[in-house]
Parts: structure tokens; sequence; C-alpha cells
């Protein structure tokens, strides 16, 4: 009850009125702008935005009213959707113009302490700075063994699970979650995640992050969110199951830093294993950097957490994919088999990572499709620190001018996997359709924004910092397991939808059973 006290106190509501009252005093410049009749004057549109599928509600709003539109959070606060590509690439490029929103911010800190994450400005320079080598290719490669011999102890657990049996269901979600737990965890911190057990183990804090906390849709959860989004600092008083997962995640985590930090063991064999970052990071403190193990304990934790989320998801999409699509999926398994009776052995790691590698081109292929249509965050949010006019390729209809005005703290929303890695001015009439085979015609690669024509990893300063070590696991495990089985929806449990869950990830539920959270059953066949 004192929560609740708390939460709509007089003072609290009238601070939420005048904050309101600030914000449309604020933007009126972007009045005029299209969007969607609101769905509720109190909650506005987000509530009913995230319990709607994946790829429904933007993709509709998208097609009525262009890639540059206004939707509202809760007590009309209005949120600029920005999926024109130009102004997308603007936002992101101009890191210092555009900050994470305070509420990101503020949340990220929660989780895993002052980190890259978090960060902004010079500090977050720095920090991208000092993790960088942990990242770079010579890095990459050399902990690409444990990569390699994780993805066999998965096919070895799927031959396992199938037994003398024809074929076997497997819930593909939990078993790719441990793998890219265990991938980031093994070459970055030198600790197996996946052999934690028990409900405060590092393995259950993270999957209570990523899935967040099962609440009931009430109004007192709803009034709380609002408030503390207006708000933020109101997380650091509140009490939350949250809160309470961050801490001991970040509690138990630093139990294992301090054996491989404090007590020196970062030169000792650790099992196959490595610890990229803490190597990096104590060679740096050696060095004169003033980084303690506290410092390095967020940056692991947020790393862990943003590392596994991304590639099990992608991994696990792409897998459906393949189970409703055996033309691509024969198609890649084909390309295996003959990169094998040609060269005697399966691709190395040199062989899958090659640039513009010729023998493998239907696998680069269906991993661009996959980071295009299976993007594992919805969107990007920015806010301006300063006033800032953002150039369009797109003309807003009723507006002058190819260009869009904002005011400091305006929430920015760039959609991603449903915005412009699906707008049909860059993709074609056929943006919806999996389609492996258009990354093989000339020019794709260039028709969009970012990194190889894809938002998917970010653009700008802030790139994903692990993005060569998320090609390298996709193309590692995906190797391995359609080499050695072949993929089927389920008949029990056929139909799957996605949705956009606590932790801003997309993970996926079988319709009608959702209330048995996160699962992605497909059927499994030894090739």
């Amino acid at each position: 009850m004192s929560w609740l006290l708390l939460t709509v106190s007089v003072p609290t509501l009238l601070w939420a009125v005048l904050k309101l009252y600030q914000h449309v005093i604020r933007i009126h410049d972007l009045s005029d702008l299209p969007g969607p009749p609101v769905a509720s004057y109190i909650w506005g549109d987000i509530f009913n935005l995230k319990k709607a599928p994946a790829g429904t509600l933007w993709r509709e709003w998208t097609k009525k009213y262009g890639p540059t539109f206004i939707i509202h959070e809760g007590l009309m606060k209005p949120m600029l959707i920005l999926g024109d590509a130009k102004g997308a690439t603007h936002v992101l490029n101009n890191t210092s113009i555009y900050w994470k929103p305070e509420i990101d911010r503020s949340i990220l800190s929660l989780w895993f302490g002052e980190s890259m994450l978090s960060a902004e400005g010079q500090i977050h320079a720095e920090r991208r700075r000092r993790l960088n080598p942990a990242f770079n290719s010579q890095s990459i490669k050399q902990i690409a063994p444990i990569l390699f011999d994780l993805a066999f102890r998965l096919e070895a657990n799927w031959t396992d699970r199938l037994g003398s049996a024809k074929s076997v269901v497997v819930d593909v979600s939990g078993a790719l979650q441990g793998y890219a737990l265990d991938a980031v965890s093994m070459t970055m911190f030198a600790h197996c995640i996946s052999t934690s057990e028990g409900p405060n183990s590092v393995k259950e804090m993270f999957k209570n992050l990523s899935e967040g906390p099962p609440s009931e849709d009430t109004i007192v959860n709803r009034l709380a969110r609002v408030i503390v989004s207006m708000y933020p600092r109101l997380l650091a008083i509140l009490p939350s199951p949250m809160k309470t997962w961050a801490t001991t995640l970040r509690a138990e985590l630093g139990k294992i830093a301090t054996e491989v930090w404090d007590v020196g063991k970062l030169n000792e064999d650790v099992g196959g294993m490595d610890a990229r970052i803490l190597e990096v990071l104590s060679q740096q403190k050696k060095d004169g950097a003033k980084i303690s193990k506290d410092d390095a304990v967020a940056e692991i934790v947020g790393l862990l957490f943003v590392g596994s989320e991304t590639v099990a998801n992608v991994i696990g999409e792409f897998l459906h994919e393949l189970a409703h699509h055996p033309r691509i999926q024969q198609t890649l398994r084909q390309e295996f088999v003959d990169f094998e009776a040609q060269h005697g052995f399966p691709p190395s790691f040199n062989d899958l990572m090659a640039s513009g590698n010729e023998r493998l081109k239907y696998l680069d292929a269906v991993m661009m499709e996959s980071l295009r249509c299976k993007m594992p965050v919805m969107d990007v949010q920015r806010v301006p620190i300063v006033e800032d006019i953002i150039p369009l390729s797109t003309p807003i209809p009723g507006r002058n001018g190819n260009f869009l005005r904002v005011q400091p703290g305006q929430i920015i929303s760039i959609p991603l996997r449903d915005g412009i890695n699906f707008d049909p001015r860059i993709w074609g009439e056929d943006v919806e359709e999996f389609r492996p085979e258009r990354w093989l015609e000339p020019g794709t690669s260039e028709r969009g924004p970012g990194l190889g024509g894809l938002l998917t990893f970010g653009d700008g300063p802030k790139t994903c910092i692990g993005r060569g070590f998320a090609l390298a696991e996709f193309k590692i495990v995906v190797s391995t397991l359609v080499r050695n089985f072949y993929i089927y929806p389920s008949e029990d449990e056929p139909d799957i939808d996605f949705y956009h869950l606590g932790s801003n990830a997309v993970k996926p539920k079988v319709r009608g059973k959702e209330k048995e959270g996160v699962k992605l059953p497909l059927r499994i066949q030894r090739v």
C-alpha cells in the first residue's frame, strides 16, 4: 500500500501534469503530423503496441501514414516515429545531439551499473575505446574454437534428444539462449553460465530480466509505468522485481570477477575458456587507466545480456523460417554439402567469415535476410538535447520542405524491425517475403542505410560493438545445425507469434499458450 500511495501521491501527479504541459508547449511544431487515432487519452498507444504481435501495428500505421508520423505515450505525450531512412541516419550519426532517453539510461544503469550501454558523449566514447580490442577481428578469430565447441555441444544435445526416434520436438528458443549466453560468458568472462542453477543463479536472473516481470495489466501497474516513464528517477526509489534481479545478478557476477580480477587468474588455464574483456581491461589498468572491478563487472553484465539476447533471437527466428521454407533450407544445406565434397572438410572459421565469399554465398544471403527481417529489437529511441533540424527523404503530406524541426526532449522512435528494414521504398514490393536471393542481386547492400544496407546493428559512432562476434556466432551455429538436422514445424504447436517483451527484445510464444512464456518448438530429424 505504501508503494501505491507513493506512486499516485498528489505531488507526483501535480509534477506529471506540469511535465505534460511543458511537453505539449515544447513540441507544438509537430502537432500537425499524421498518426493513428489515440487509443487512450490516459494510456496512449504504447500498451496496445506492446500487446500486439510484432509485425502488425507498425506496418499497418506505416502503410497508412507514411514513414514519419506521431503516436502517443501515456498522458498524451507525443512520440515521433521516424521511419525515414535519411532522417534515421542523421539521428544515429549525430551522437553529440541525440542521446538515449533518460528512462532508458536509468533502466540500463539500474540493471547493469554505469557502463558503456548507459553512457553518453565522451564517457561513452572512452568506455567503447576500452572495449574495442576485445571485439576486433583478431580477438574473434582467437576465441572461435570456443564458439565451434559450443555449437558441437548443441548438436550433441539434440542428437541425444533424438535417441532412437526418427524425429523429436525441441524448444529451440531455450537451447539457443543457453548457447548464446555461454558464447559470450565463456569467451569474455571465462565462466560457463549454463551450468548455474537455482532461483538466484546468473542464468535465472538473465531470463527474468529478458522476459520481464509477469505483472498483470491492471490500472495500478499501468499508472506506475506511465509515471515512471515521465520521472525515471523513481526507479531508484520504488521496489520492483527487475531491481531485485539486477542487484542479484551484479552481485553473483561480482563474485566471479573477484577470482579473475583481484586474485589474478587471467593467465591461468581456464578449461577451454577465455576472459577477453577482463584481459583487455586488466591490461589497460596496468597501463595506468582508472578501471575498477565494478567497472569491469558493469561492462560484462551489459554485454552478456545484450549479446546473448540478440543473437539467440535472430537464430531462433531464422530456424523458424527454415522450418516453413524447405526450399531455402535445402539450398543452404546443399551449399554445405558441396563445400565439404570439394574440400574434404566442413567450413572453417576463415571459410565462414571470408569477405565476399564465393564458396558460401547462400549462407551470407540467408544471414543478411535474417538480419533484415528478424531484427531482435523493435526500435531505437533517441532524444535531442538541443534543437535540431532532421532532413527527410520522403516529404510529409501537408508540410513544406523535406525536413523536420525537433525541440530538446522530444522522444524519437526509429522503427527498425517493421520500419526501415521493411520499407518497400527501399526493398521493393516483396519486402514482407523472406527471400535470401535478394542479397545475390547486384546493389542490394547499397539500397538502405547503415552497414550492409541495414540498421540492424545501428549506425554511426554507436554501431554495435559486437557486430563481428554476432556474425561469427550466427554462421558457426547455423552451419553446424543445418548440416546435421532437418528442421520442420511442430505439428502440435504450429502457430508461433513474436512479441515485444520486457527487455525490448522480440521473443516467440505459442499462439493460445502465451501465458506459458517464451517457447519456440520445432521438430528436428537427423540428416
